[in-house]
């Protein structure tokens, strides 16, 4: 009994805020739309502006969809292996099934808030930030 408590209590813990380790202000949302396909999935497109300030090769990064309320509804891979220029955009897109991700199809546009977790980033000059 003592073990399963001090695996909740670890497992809590390292759960910890689903954000923790991120930058939000690295990249933005410019545009995002979420359909539902024939096959049930979450069809999802989104626009994302850079905000770093050196040009960069590899991002490691999410697309973090919440309700009003603070409810997550769903988290799309936001990550980029090719070059991007200061200011520039690129969009993120693919399907998802078995996910909440339809939710933010049903919602009213303006209940969904679409952040983004900037994880770590590789600039074309070879440096390299992890935020953790």
């Amino acid at each position: 009994m003592r073990f399963m408590l001090i695996g909740a209590v670890v497992a809590l813990l390292a759960a910890g805020n689903a954000n923790a380790g991120c930058k939000s202000d690295l990249l933005s949302v410019s545009d995002w739309s979420v359909t539902v396909n024939a096959e049930e999935e979450a069809e999802v497109a989104v626009t994302l502006a850079s905000s770093f300030k050196k040009p960069t090769r590899m991002i490691d990064a999410s697309v973090v969809f919440e309700d009003t309320l603070g409810q997550r509804i769903g988290q799309v891979p936001a990550d980029s292996d090719e070059s991007l220029a200061v200011g520039a955009s690129f969009d993120a897109h693919g399907s998802f099934s078995g996910t909440k991700l339809d939710r933010a199809a049903k919602l009213a546009r303006n209940d969904v808030k679409v952040t983004t977790c900037v994880r770590g980033v590789v600039y074309e000059d070879g440096t390299k930030e992890e935020f953790k």
